[in-house]
């Protein structure tokens, strides 16, 4: 640590005050007419009967479950806990969320029969009022069942078959699970291709090659609840026009105490003077990997921008593993599985997974894609992040204008860019070039862009990437790579800027007192360096850069390090929905001098690993924090001081990034008030972890602000150095 670097602040559990707190929701009544109501209600479970008992070897026939659809009135959400509740009373199970009145339920057939009774009570003597807030039962169809592609590539498609994903109705048991797949395995008995395989949260999912008659017939029956086209995932690797380098490492530096990273790839191979770099290669499925992609993306993760050290010693960040996961075009299923066996494998070795594959088309954004959720529950259960590629297109090719480029829709993230908990990197032009259509600093003309599921902001963050002058690359140093040969080349794509962040969260989480993934990807977005002026955009100006450049441009100096003009305080911690949590973070008060022309910027980034569910479509996060920003107004009142931009506080998202600048205040304790609001998955007393930076930085950069915090607060922030010493010694 230099003179100009300084330690983060600790925010101790004596600057957290707890505040107690009630959730209420209640629904008023509707005033229905129980007896017109009631018919509908009555007929629906009639025509849902009907319907069952006319469907021919239907996988469910022998099982003693029903599946329907239950819709709520507009004005009343699946997610209160009231029609929860009474659902669950009637013996309905909700197993798939459509939308906030709509879901795929269950129920067993005696329950089914007790249902129609008590319907028909409802109708006839007014009791049971709760069934005022079901709108309708439902048959659910076809066309509910199967995905806008699929429709879309069934009308237009001459292929005779379709290679296609059936997602089987989820939580349900694994002997019921079980039982349907080989039901629906023989009724496709003559199929080209059958697999099943499982996601880490229970569902089943079958893949199939199988006659479009088939996928008409297959999508009626009533244990499938998804039916899509499969997704293929594949790297690029370019023609590249190799230069040969006497390349050694810098003999300073001790590669054992190297943070790990592991690269989910094609393979790894590194000269042989190098090959202590990487810790170990993963006997996976794939015998014979190609390494050629995996070789240059874990040169990214390892040296950087290798092309700055390009003349002297390399100087490596990182160490990898090498997981090969990938070679041809291979389909969802497979790459699931292994990501699956490697995470496994290595999660107690590294927390960082590097993932530069992506699939061949855009996502649809109106529900998570089956790899990205599968990596969010891999996060969960394993407590590590993967850093994703956004993806590639190929617009440049057809187009010679940025604005046409980023206004079509297929250059929207590709799966499983859209996963919610983990890291999904773009590319920008780090050099401006002529002969290039995307300007220095501007997103580079083969990089995907947001918004990602359910119009949140994706990608997560840029990094600077080669550019290209149609499929050309550009030579600058953001384009070289090591190659498999150990020679040096050029390649372009967000292959490429994933690793060189998966690199830079290796390093921040190195610098961390423990080994806490969640603090270090906090860290890694609050230390990014923005490419726009939000303070002097509107809300739709500011919403669109987000999903241009996330967060801004990966920067380790200021993720890592505070100085004398800007101070971060950081925190880990827990918060349920009983306890609201109110922050402290301080001002020095040679700030209260300052005149009005001085401005001090306020900058929070707060995250958490909060459950998610597929099952609930749109609700698919099953909580969120919301952070407030409090400070001491020239009166000393504690008053709210958030932006006026809403985009970075954006409900249900997984992260509450933002700033504001003052320049009437008073200096001491401000706060952030934290509150946790949850889905009907997450009970009241279930704890969300959480990670939270908060800088303080004075504009004008006349004051030392860092030494006089110190001062000032008697040791109620401790430097982070000095803890991660403390436990140097105590270990």
């Amino acid at each position: 640590m230099t003179e100009n670097n300084k330690s983060h602040l600790w925010i101790t559990d004596g600057e957290v005050q707890n505040i107690e707190n009630k959730p209420t929701a209640r629904s008023k009544d509707l005033g229905r007419d129980v007896a017109v109501h009631g018919a509908k209600l009555s007929n629906g479970l009639k025509e849902i009967l009907q319907t069952q008992s006319q469907l021919v070897d239907d996988s469910l026939q022998n099982e003693d479950l029903v599946v329907f659809k239950v819709e709520l009135p507009e004005q009343e959400k699946l997610s209160n806990e009231q029609h929860q509740n009474f659902m669950q009373k009637e013996g309905i199970r909700i197993n798939f969320v459509k939308n906030d009145q709509q879901a795929i339920v269950s129920t067993t057939k005696k329950n089914f029969a007790r249902l129609t009774n008590r319907v028909e009570t409802y109708k006839t003597k007014g009791k049971i009022k709760n069934f005022q807030y079901i709108d309708s039962f439902s048959v659910v169809t076809v066309e509910e069942k199967q995905s806008a592609a699929l429709r879309d590539q069934l009308i237009k498609s001459t292929d005779l078959s379709q290679d296609i994903q059936l997602m089987l109705i989820p939580q349900i048991d694994e002997y019921t699970r079980d039982r349907i797949v080989n039901n629906i395995k023989n009724k496709l008995k003559d199929c080209d291709e059958f697999t099943s395989y499982v996601l880490s949260d229970g569902t089943g999912i079958i893949r199939t090659s199988i006659s479009i008659a088939q996928i008409k017939e297959i999508s009626k029956d009533s244990a499938v609840c998804k039916v899509e086209l499969t997704r293929f995932f594949e790297v690029f690797n370019s023609s590249i026009s190799p230069t040969k380098f006497e390349l050694e490492l810098n003999k300073s530096v001790s590669i054992e105490g190297l943070p790990i990273v592991a690269v989910l790839d094609s393979g790894v191979k590194f000269p042989e003077n190098m090959e202590k770099l990487i810790v170990d290669h993963w006997k996976g499925e794939i015998s014979n990997p190609d390494m050629t992609h995996g070789t240059q993306v874990a040169s990214k993760v390892v040296f950087g921008n290798i092309g700055e050290q390009i003349g002297s010693p390399l100087i490596p960040r990182a160490r990898v593993i090498d997981c090969p996961i990938i070679n041809d075009k291979t389909a969802e299923n497979l790459i699931i599985q292994r990501v699956q066996s490697a995470v496994k494998a290595y999660s107690n070795y590294s927390s960082i997974f590097n993932l530069s594959v992506n699939s061949t088309i855009p996502i649809d954004g109106d529900e998570i894609s089956i790899f990205g959720y599968e990596l969010d529950i891999l996060t969960l259960k394993y407590g590590v992040k993967f850093v994703i590629s956004a993806g590639n297109h190929e617009l440049y090719l057809t187009n010679d204008n940025m604005e046409d480029i980023l206004d079509d829709s297929d250059s929207r993230i590709a799966a499983p860019a859209d996963s919610m908990l983990n890291i999904t990197v773009g590319a920008v032009s780090g050099t401006e070039f002529p002969q290039a259509i995307s300007r220095m600093n501007m997103v580079t003309s083969y990089s995907r862009i947001g918004p990602g599921f359910n119009g949140f902001r994706k990608p997560d963050l840029v990094a600077y990437g080669a550019t290209l002058s149609n499929s050309t690359v550009l030579p600058d140093k953001y384009a070289a790579v090591l190659m498999k040969e150990g020679n040096i080349g050029q390649n372009a794509g967000t292959s490429f800027t994933a690793p060189k962040v998966a690199g830079d969260l290796a390093e921040i989480l190195f610098s961390l007192p423990s080994n806490n993934i969640l603090l270090a990807q906090t860290l890694l977005y609050h230390g990014t360096i923005k490419l726009y002026d939000e303070q002097k955009m509107t809300e739709e100006e500011a919403f669109f850069n987000g999903n241009l450049f996330g967060r801004g441009l990966s920067c380790v100096e200021q993720s890592i390090f505070s100085n004398k003009h800007k101070v971060t305080f950081v925190r880990t911690g827990e918060i349920n929905r009983l306890t609201k949590q109110r922050v402290k973070f301080y001002l020095p008060n040679i700030l209260n001098g300052t005149s009005k022309k001085d401005k001090v910027k306020i900058s929070v980034t707060c995250i958490a690993d909060a459950p998610v569910d597929r099952t609930k479509g749109a609700d698919y996060l099953g909580a969120y924090i919301r952070a407030s920003l409090h400070k001491i107004d020239t009166k000393g009142k504690n008053v709210c001081a958030n932006p006026s931009i809403k985009e970075g506080r954006v409900k249900w998202d997984t992260c509450y990034h933002f700033e504001n600048i003052f320049s009437a205040f008073n200096a001491g304790d401000w706060e952030i008030w934290l509150e946790l609001f949850s889905r009907w998955t997450v009970s009241n007393d279930m704890n969300i972890k959480y990670a939270i930076a908060i800088t303080v930085e004075d504009l004008s950069k006349k004051y030392d602000i860092y030494n006089e915090i110190i001062n000032e607060v008697n040791n109620r922030f401790i430097p982070m150095n000095i803890i991660k010493n403390e436990l140097k010694v105590n270990n």
